[in-house]
């Protein structure tokens, strides 16, 4: 299936690649941008493979969750393509990332 970035998705990469490189080293985060771009690989293969996280009541839009060590990539399958929504780092709050899906929603 063919793959589609968020604007708010790539930021997020970018961001999370740049902290990491920064704190941690750019072994560390080559290594974090190489996961992630695995999982992303692993999610066109096979989109169902990342967990249902939260389905919006509203437009019944349904998003799904594969984690990636620190960081979950946040999709949804919308027709025939997947939509990366978000790349989300699991110590934030997931409250924030549901309210933020919600939102995401509604522009599909």
């Amino acid at each position: 299936m063919k793959v589609r970035w968020s604007e708010r998705a790539a930021t997020e990469f970018a961001e999370t690649a740049a902290y990491v490189a920064r704190e941690f080293g750019r072994q560390a985060a080559v290594k974090m941008r190489n996961g992630i771009n695995e999982a992303v690989a692993n999610i066109s293969q096979f989109p169902n493979i990342g967990k249902s996280s939260f389905t919006d009541e509203e437009t019944g839009v349904e998003f799904r969750e594969l984690p990636c060590r620190l960081n979950s990539v946040v999709y949804s399958i919308y027709k025939d393509e997947i939509y990366i929504v978000s790349i989300w780092s699991n110590r934030q709050d997931r409250a924030r990332l549901y309210s933020d899906l919600k939102k995401e929603a509604k522009g599909m």
